[in-house]
């Protein structure tokens, strides 16, 4: 192992680590800087033979010190190819529905399960009826076990690339650039001729075999002066012709890795980089999220019931006060009967504030209750031709997702609804697409929506009018206690 160091500068801590994974040679890059990233260490070690990719790659971040970063890999282990599929199967497709189409379409050359597939595509332009991408993609087990590893060391994983295909130039070329990327297994084409838009092709195998040089020039099409042929290693040099670099060289090697630590930190990745799924909030925090809004809601029920005892109390008195004098009760004994009616409602808004406390309450208790009765259910009530792929909850609806054998379900949708009706939720039929990868045109992809029903609290009216006398200061305590009444019940009515 060796160890290459540098004098710290921009803000000396460090932001980003990239780790490069190669079938020789392991190497862990450290960058700083908040304005501009600078390169800190670089440290590199041989690649052990035979081992899997979690292991090489906690085995990289491992040549340095662990410490708390943003870590990227780039692993030539990784399968990458250019993927045709047709227009119709993709159109209308985005984000995690486009990565399991393709990812059906990719195991045919990869030999990647699409259920445990981890994948990420760009565009790569059309051909006739079809679209092209270039996609990477490793398997999803394997990601969750690195990025498991590298939080045990306080770093976190921000995503994975193929080295081969660095959409930027390795010199002073801005437009007009072109480079040949020689690897282990494959060749990468990258054409810059466009600024900002470049363009990126692979063709898989080895470079030994020397068929890939005529489909390289036909896709280039020109040969401008700048183009160039990077090499991964020593050992390819004979297969390049041309300017070539090898990022044997240290000062190659540099730059290439300051290039990609731009390129996936920037605002948008123009490779196709595998991203671990966001976590889901934690069974404790989501019970602590719970827990603290249940107490708030007791605090203020609480205080809302010695606030309206106080204000009973303070009406009463005033009310007394008003009957000592015999004079002023029976010339205000008119007055006298309005106030016992508001004081009546006031009494009756007290009892419907606990009465909605109470049904805030049995609400929780069902949304505290109702995923996990949907989970359950699903295990129960899914047949074994059906798999529940993703479960979605957003818009006031929740969306089951699942592959089935058979365009029908039957019973599932019934036996759902019964279980999941106590707990407010409403299933709509399915929607169906046929996914045409066998003969009876399945599997189906099927869709349900789980709608809230949850029955709301009765409205309440919580205006008051006092008729007008002259006993103005007993008509402001008690239109005063209307008001705050008025208030707080706005407040807790949903």
């Amino acid at each position: 192992m060796k160890s290459l160091r540098f004098p710290k500068l921009g803000s000396g801590r460090d932001a980003v680590t990239l780790l490069l994974i190669t079938p020789t040679r392991l190497i862990r890059a450290d960058f700083a800087g908040r304005q501009g990233l600078s390169l800190q260490h670089l440290w590199e070690a041989r690649a052990p033979s035979g081992e899997t990719l979690p292991l090489l790659a906690d085995a990289a971040f491992l040549l340095g010190p662990p410490h708390k970063c943003d870590v990227y890999i780039l692993a030539a282990t990784m399968s990458v190819q250019i993927l045709s599929v047709p227009a119709g199967k993709v159109n209308g497709l985005e984000g995690e529905e486009l990565s399991n189409a393709l990812s059906f379409e990719a195991e045919s050359l990869s030999g990647i399960n699409p259920f445990d597939s981890a994948l990420a595509a760009q565009p790569a332009g059309a051909n006739g009826p079809d679209r092209s991408f270039w996609v990477a993609q490793m398997s999803l087990a394997d990601l969750g076990q690195i990025r498991s590893s590298l939080e045990a060391g306080k770093a976190t994983l921000r995503g994975m690339v193929h080295p081969g295909g660095l959409p930027r130039p390795l010199g002073d070329a801005v437009i007009g650039w072109q480079r040949i990327e020689l690897w282990n297994d494959l060749v990468v084409a990258i054409d810059g001729s466009i600024p900002g838009v470049p363009r990126t092709n692979v063709y898989t195998g080895s470079p030994g075999r020397g068929m890939w040089q005529a489909p390289v020039e036909q896709w280039f099409g020109a040969h401008p002066a700048d183009r160039a042929v990077m090499i991964a290693d020593s050992s390819l040099i004979q297969y390049a012709s041309g300017p070539t670099v090898s990022l044997d060289e240290e000062p190659i090697l540099k730059a290439w890795l300051l290039q990609w630590a731009v390129e996936l930190t920037g605002e948008k990745v123009r490779a196709p980089m595998v991203r671990p799924a966001p976590k889901p909030m934690p069974d404790t925090q989501r019970w602590s999220v719970a827990a603290g809004l249940t107490a708030a809601a007791l605090g203020v029920c609480v205080s809302h019931h010695f606030f309206v005892q106080h204000r009973e109390v303070v009406m009463q008195r005033d009310l007394e006060a008003a009957e000592r004098p015999a004079k002023i009760l029976a010339q205000e004994h008119g007055r006298a009967d309005v106030l016992e009616k508001e004081l009546e409602r006031v009494n009756h808004e007290m009892y419907e504030i606990h009465d909605l406390r109470q049904f805030w309450k049995d609400t929780l208790d069902k949304e505290h209750r109702r995923h996990a009765a949907l989970l359950s259910t699903l295990a129960q009530a899914t047949p074994p031709d059906v798999a529940i792929t993703a479960i979605e909850e957003g818009g006031g609806e929740l969306r089951l997702t699942g592959i089935s054998l058979t365009p029908e379900v039957l019973g599932f949708a019934t036996n759902l609804a019964a279980a999941l009706e106590p707990f407010g939720w409403r299933i709509e039929p399915p929607r169906r697409r046929a996914l045409n990868l066998a003969a009876d045109g399945g599997p189906w992809l099927l869709d349900w929506s789980l709608r809230s029903a949850l029955p709301p609290s009765a409205p309440r009216t919580n205006s008051m009018t006092i008729t007008e006398s002259p006993a103005g200061s007993l008509r402001s305590v008690v239109g005063g206690a209307a008001a705050v009444v008025a208030e707080i019940a706005t407040d807790n009515h949903p």
